[in-house]
Formats: C-alpha cells, sequence, structure tokens
C-alpha cells in the first residue's frame, strides 16, 4: 500500500469517527431528558397502582382485569427502536422473546410491536402481528400513537379473546447495563403486602372507578415501557458510538505509524539514489 493509498484511508476513518463522535454526543445529551422522563413515569404508575389496588379492594365481586386466570391465550406488547447502531440493544431483546415463544402455538399468541426494528423483526420471523402498519417509537415520546391500541387491548381482554398481555422491553440498570424486562400487565394482579394502608373517598362505584382507571394504567405502562425503553436505547447507543469512535481513532493511530514507516523507508531509497548516482 503506496502512501496516498494509506492517507485516503486515514482520512476517511477519521471522517467516521467525527460521525460517531457526534452521534456519541448527541445520545447522551437526551440521557438526562429521557431518565427525567422515565423517573416522572414511574411516579405516576405508582399513584395509578394505589388508586387500582384500593378500588379492587372494594370490589363487590372479582373482576377479569384484576384476578389471574387459567387461560392460554397471550398478546405480547414487544418495544423495539426505530434505528439500528445501538450495540446488542436489539439483538438481546429479540434472543430473549424468541427464545420465549418458541415452544408456543401460533394460534394461541399476537404480537403487537412498537418500533420499526420490531415491526421488520416480527414480518421476517412470520410472527402473528396485530398492528398492520409501523408504530413509530420516536424520541419525543407520546401516546397519541398507540392510546387507540391501548383501549383496544383492555377492551379484548375483558370480553376473554385474550388471557394475559406481557411487555417485552429493555430496562435501563445504568450506562453500561441494559437488560431484557418482561412484565405481565394485564391481569393486574396486586402485591398488598408492601403497600400503606391509605383509604380514598370515591364520587364513582369501585366497579367504575376501575374499569375507567384501568384504561390510563394501561396506556401509561405502556408509556412507561417505552421510556424506559428510549433510556435503554440512547445508553446503548451511546457507549457502541464510544467504542466506534476509540477503534477508529487507534487503527487511526497504527495507520499513521505505517505512513511514517513507509514515508521514512522512501526517504531513505531516495538519499540512496542520490548516492550511488554521485558515485557514477
Amino acid at each position: 500500500m503506496g502512501l496516498k493509498d494509506i492517507k485516503i484511508r486515514m482520512q476517511a476513518i477519521k471522517k467516521t469517527a467525527s460521525i460517531t463522535q457526534a452521534m456519541h454526543n448527541i445520545a447522551l445529551s437526551k440521557i438526562r431528558k429521557s431518565t427525567d422522563l422515565l423517573n416522572h413515569s414511574q411516579a405516576f404508575m405508582k399513584d395509578i397502582h394505589h388508586v387500582l389496588l384500593y378500588a379492587n379492594r372494594n370490589l363487590d365481586e372479582k373482576n377479569r382485569l384484576t384476578s389471574a386466570n387459567g387461560g392460554d391465550k397471550k398478546l405480547f406488547i414487544l418495544v423495539t427502536s426505530d434505528r439500528g447502531l445501538a450495540g446488542s440493544y436489539h439483538n438481546q431483546l429479540f434472543k430473549a422473546f424468541k427464545e420465549d415463544i418458541k415452544d408456543l402455538n401460533n394460534e394461541n399468541y399476537q404480537v403487537f410491536v412498537i418500533g420499526k426494528k420490531g415491526f421488520y423483526f416480527a414480518q421476517k420471523h412470520k410472527l402473528p402481528l396485530v398492528n398492520e402498519e409501523i408504530i413509530y417509537n420516536r424520541d419525543d415520546i407520546t401516546t397519541m400513537y398507540f392510546r387507540h391500541y391501548a383501549s383496544l387491548i383492555k377492551e379484548v381482554f375483558v370480553k376473554g379473546f385474550i388471557d394475559q398481555v406481557v411487555i417485552y422491553h429493555n430496562h435501563y440498570i445504568n450506562t453500561a447495563t441494559q437488560e431484557v424486562h418482561k412484565e405481565v400487565i394485564l391481569p393486574l394482579v396486586f402485591d398488598e403486602q408492601n403497600i400503606a394502608n391509605e383509604q380514598y373517598i370515591y364520587d364513582e362505584s369501585p366497579e367504575v372507578v376501575l374499569d375507567k382507571t384501568m384504561n390510563v394504567y394501561v396506556e401509561s405502562r405502556i408509556f412507561e415501557a417505552i421510556a424506559d425503553a428510549k433510556l435503554s436505547e440512547h445508553a446503548a447507543r451511546m457507549i457502541a458510538m464510544k467504542n466506534a469512535t476509540d477503534n477508529a481513532n487507534e487503527i487511526v493511530d497504527q495507520l499513521s505509524i505505517v505512513y511514517h514507516r513507509e514515508r521514512q523507508r522512501e526517504i531513505t531509497n531516495e538519499i540512496i539514489d542520490v548516492v550511488n548516482g554521485a558515485n557514477v
């Protein structure tokens, strides 16, 4: 490889490093906002759980929404991203999901996918999709893209078309670690042992409160999962782009050494040619 070729390659890798560095900085800038959004979402979900718990305690009879059942028809909600370049972010999620559904009959489950990557994954593996079009998972998270689906999910569950709703997403542990998290969101079976004995006064009957609040719960639980997954995505992309930038800079350093050696060799050869020409 000549000096010109080495120089061209170094310039190309430097440009790549500048792009990955910019992507790292963008992801880093989004982490704080995503953290605040997740914290607010979790605080809201805590209050929703309290309202639902105390409404459920005062029901005259068991409600399907808050009672375990023995049915085997499942709906999986898979939260993914619209973009790649995030390391193993999607691979670990898809691997865990495929492992869990490998023994299931397609007639016993359906998949509702949020995010372009997950939609194409479901199409590629011929999974029984609920949504016929992509529901984009944008950085400016909003419920408007899936609010209609959240109402339908609750409705079909109440009518008995599905017996369990499970949501899958990447859960943020810290900047360097994200793990696949799955949770049954319907039916909502409460663990009352660790909840304080608070009292609420309702304007409506417990049945009405439970029914109306459950609409907010399903929508908010999906939103919380998206917020958690979005924070995980930004963290995973930041680490992936940092590693890519470091690798590119390391290659540039190595090529720089090769370049200077080759240049020194050519200079030495030229000096030798000059000396030999002078002796003739």
